[in-house]
């Protein structure tokens, strides 16, 4: 995959679903919802997409890709792909909106110096 270049990383708001980290949960989810949260949005050449689908274990039924509707940080409406957890990942791991009143991941990645310089949108 691509160095860590930030050029093509922007902060976005992803409509439509919460993200939740509970605890004891090595990584963030994204439930449909009614709800939005902030995010980052950053461009995957078209072909490491399926090296990112196996990473992320869609092969394996803990993810799926799905397109997602997405605000830029200049009001643009746009759509991104996003991972969201399977039904059989959903039910495994008892996720629901319940688990993260919060936002804890946002907490998390503030622990992050380089991401918090970079991205200081993401926290507002």
């Amino acid at each position: 995959m691509k160095d860590n270049n930030t050029s093509d990383v922007e902060v976005c708001t992803v409509n439509n679903f919460t993200r939740i980290y509970p605890k004891g949960s090595w990584f963030p989810y994204a439930l449909k919802s009614a709800g939005s949260f902030k995010a980052l949005k950053f461009a995957i050449p078209k072909e490491e997409i399926k090296l990112l689908d196996e990473i992320e274990g869609v092969d394996s039924g803990l993810f799926k890709r799905v397109m997602v509707d997405i605000l830029l940080k200049n009001n643009q409406s746009s759509s991104a792909f996003m991972y969201i957890p399977t039904e059989e990942t959903i039910v495994s791991q008892k996720l629901t909106l319940e688990s993260d009143k919060i936002d804890r991941w946002k907490e998390e990645i503030k622990k992050i110096p380089e991401i918090v310089r970079n991205f200081p949108d993401l926290f507002t």
